[in-house]
């Protein structure tokens, strides 16, 4: 399906290229549909939906997929404009939940480049909004607080959590637990920046 015939049946073209991207990556790595979904902790009907691009994945769940098939997140996400000099504006932008459930906050994907091995998002979000979801991947994770205040917890012993305030940067190895707890009356508003090994970086090695 081309993405102007997706639009025309009212598939979201970004959901597609995701989807289409998650079958690639599993079908080369000789993985069964069935064994990816009970990996990822999904229903093998709902996977099936992702794949044909009639259903987004959360941001979770992809990490989830990603690791499972030995990728990178950035490599199952529409990729940015590589050039030297790249403007992302405010209304631009894939909104994803963090989590397949009812109340998880909402980030916005600002850029991917699986050949910078880089990825950046924004989340606003309050305490209402569930972001109790533990994430471990690889590469560093570079956490900036705009404003409000953000509780980081880490699953490791000896390591403390960490609270944040408008203008703190935390840096983190991304291979250790971690997850958030927006903390105050105050909604919270933050960039994340994933950096991976580049691709460049992997083939040299």
């Amino acid at each position: 399906m081309s993405d102007q015939s997706a639009t025309q049946t009212g598939i979201d073209p970004v959901a597609l290229g995701v989807g289409r991207a998650i079958r690639d990556a599993r079908q080369r790595a000789e993985i069964s549909m069935r064994t990816l979904a009970t990996r990822c902790g999904v229903g093998q009907p709902f996977l099936s939906e992702v794949e044909r691009g009639m259903s987004m994945p959360s941001i979770a769940t992809l990490y989830k997929v990603a690791e499972a098939l030995g990728v990178a997140p950035s490599s199952l996400l529409p990729a940015g404009d590589a050039g030297d000099v790249l403007v992302v504006r405010a209304d631009e932008g894939r909104r994803v939940p963090s989590s397949e459930r009812p109340d998880s906050a909402v980030g916005r994907v600002v850029f991917t480049d699986e050949a910078r091995g880089l990825e950046v998002y924004e989340y606003i979000a309050d305490r209402d909004d569930d972001l109790d979801v533990w994430f471990r991947h690889d590469g560093d994770k570079v956490l900036y607080t705009v404003s409000g205040r953000l509780e980081v917890d880490f699953d490791r012993p000896g390591q403390p959590s960490q609270v944040l305030g408008p203008g703190d940067t935390l840096i983190h190895a991304g291979s250790i637990p971690h997850r958030w707890t927006v903390l105050g009356d105050t909604p919270v508003h933050l960039f994340l920046v994933v950096a991976r090994q580049s691709q460049t970086q992997r083939t040299s090695d």
